[in-house]
């Protein structure tokens, strides 16, 4: 197995960042996030589907890195479920993590979107990672892979990640990015993934509610070699929460987005025993 990439919280915290996380945490106390997810009609599809998971199956047998039967468990419950009558639970144990998931969408994609739906239990401390989608070599699919604290060079890897931050049961949820051309921290060599630059924008309420299920969503599409128009982007419950636009993840077509991981990172780990539950992922070539 191999760890992800961007274990420690690190990113770019201007006095803008904080106070926007600020007045996203007082909007959701002030309104709520709402749970109309399981009423709610599914968004149009978008593209071909390559890969799909609503743990329907009883087993995680369609994930190919990751598997910790101490951390990860299908449940059968008709009413706790999403949809269906299957879901996954995810233990995160006092101190450390929730591990990860990986399938790999050899030999990859320019562009992919992910939907999946996440619920936190009442209770809930801290932050955590969401949902990764990597891009490594077509040549080694574990490029991307054990890459903490590396900083791309365009020709080896990339990493576009969401996550949940720390400062909140959970908090604000951010892009968390490895790409080229990314900031170095003071010793010019080590890298930790951002939460955008000048070209990232966030809608607050940023955070997510305790106790419902939230639909989350995350399209990533490439640049075209030597060129930085890249771009991701995320919705919160059918609503578009951020954008990252003029972006380069790569020099040249060996990189591809060839694997998508739910990644349950947490640094320092968690401060007590608790959960979360994951169900109907999905995974399409294209976006809106």
């Amino acid at each position: 197995m191999s760890s992800p990439v961007g274990l420690p919280w690190r990113g770019i915290r201007s006095a803008t960042a904080v106070a926007l996380a600020a007045a996203s945490l007082l909007a959701c106390q002030q309104h709520g996030a709402g749970d109309a997810a399981r009423d709610q009609p599914p968004l149009p599809e978008r593209g071909e589907a390559v890969f799909a998971e609503d743990f329907e199956s009883g087993t995680l047998d369609a994930w190919q890195d990751g598997v910790d039967p101490a951390r990860h468990r299908v449940v059968s419950d008709p009413a706790s479920a999403r949809s269906g009558s299957h879901y996954l639970v995810v233990t995160y144990p006092a101190g450390g993590d929730g591990g990860w998931l990986t399938r790999f969408l050899a030999p990859g994609y320019d562009s992919l979107y992910v939907s999946y739906y996440a619920r936190f239990p009442p209770g809930w401390k801290g932050g955590t990672k969401l949902v990764a989608l990597y891009g490594s070599r077509t040549d080694d699919p574990w490029s991307a892979f054990g890459k903490a604290g590396a900083c791309p060079n365009g020709t080896d890897f990339f990493a576009a990640m969401l996550a949940a931050e720390p400062i909140g049961d959970p908090g604000p949820v951010r892009f968390y990015t490895y790409y080229p051309g990314m900031a170095r921290e003071p010793d010019g060599v080590t890298c930790w993934g951002r939460f955008g630059d000048g070209s990232t924008s966030y809608t607050p309420p940023l955070t997510l509610s305790l106790g419902v299920w939230h639909r989350i969503e995350f399209f990533v599409q490439l640049n075209a070699p030597a060129q930085t128009d890249a771009r991701q982007l995320f919705w919160l419950d059918g609503v578009p929460r951020g954008s990252w636009s003029s972006l380069s993840f790569r020099d040249g077509p060996m990189l591809r987005l060839n694997a998508v991981q739910l990644t349950f990172s947490v640094s320092g780990g968690v401060p007590r025993t608790q959960e979360v539950d994951v169900d109907d992922l999905v995974v399409r070539t294209t976006g809106p």
